[in-house]
Parts: C-alpha cells; sequence; structure tokens
C-alpha cells in the first residue's frame, strides 16, 4: 500500500520529466488514453443493460462503438508512432484531443437518451 501511495506521489514529477515537445506531446497522448480508458470503462455494462436507468437502441449501440473505436485508432496510432520512436505532431494530438472531447459528448448524451451531434462528428451517425 505505502509503494502504490508513493507511486501515486511520483506522478507529478514524471509529468514534469516531459521537458522536450515530443515529450510533451507523448504525455498529451498519454493523458486522453487515459481519460478515454476511465470514460469506456463501463461501455461494456452500458451495452449489457446492466447499468439502471439506461437502455440504449441498437443504433445508439452501434453509434457507441463507431464513436468510441475512432478515438482508439487515434490513440492506438499515436502510440504506435512514439513507440516506434518517430514524432508525433501538435496538429495530430490535437485532433485527438477534439476528438476525445466529441466522445465524451456523444458518450454522455447517449447514455441520457440523446443522439448529439459530437457523435456524427465522429464517424457514427445521428
Amino acid at each position: 500500500m505505502k509503494k502504490a501511495l508513493l507511486a501515486l506521489g511520483l506522478l507529478p514529477l514524471l509529468a514534469t520529466c516531459a521537458d522536450t515537445s515530443q515529450g510533451k506531446l507523448r504525455q498529451a497522448v498519454y493523458d486522453v488514453d487515459s481519460a478515454y480508458h476511465v470514460l469506456a470503462n463501463p461501455m461494456p455494462d452500458v451495452m449489457a443493460g446492466k447499468v439502471p436507468g439506461v437502455a440504449l437502441t441498437d443504433t445508439q449501440k452501434t453509434i457507441a462503438k463507431a464513436a468510441s473505436q475512432t478515438v482508439f485508432n487515434e490513440i492506438q496510432s499515436l502510440e504506435t508512432s512514439t513507440e516506434s520512436g518517430n514524432s508525433i505532431t501538435q496538429t495530430a494530438v490535437s485532433a485527438l484531443q477534439a476528438d476525445f472531447a466529441s466522445f465524451e459528448t456523444c458518450w454522455t448524451g447517449l447514455k441520457t437518451g440523446t443522439t448529439l451531434d459530437a457523435c456524427a462528428a465522429l464517424g457514427g451517425s445521428k
């Protein structure tokens, strides 16, 4: 337990290690990846109808899956680039951040029964 707390306490120090522009871009990808996994974690339970008060139609499930997959694919592509030692661009990271924000809006709307324009922007349809 103490090791876990120590590791959590060191996280801010790790973020400051990203002094180069590539380090900062890679940190931004990591941050979006972490946020994506937190947001997407309950998706299987929602899709299976195991979350009280949330019932998605088959169309909404298809939209949610497509929107989620779009963001996941972008994250994977950028992570693959960085793991291969390739540079990533601010434009690619900004696009990922914008698509994540759209996914977050889309997923939140779907869970409340609303299919928002943010869903269509990610390759789903409204």
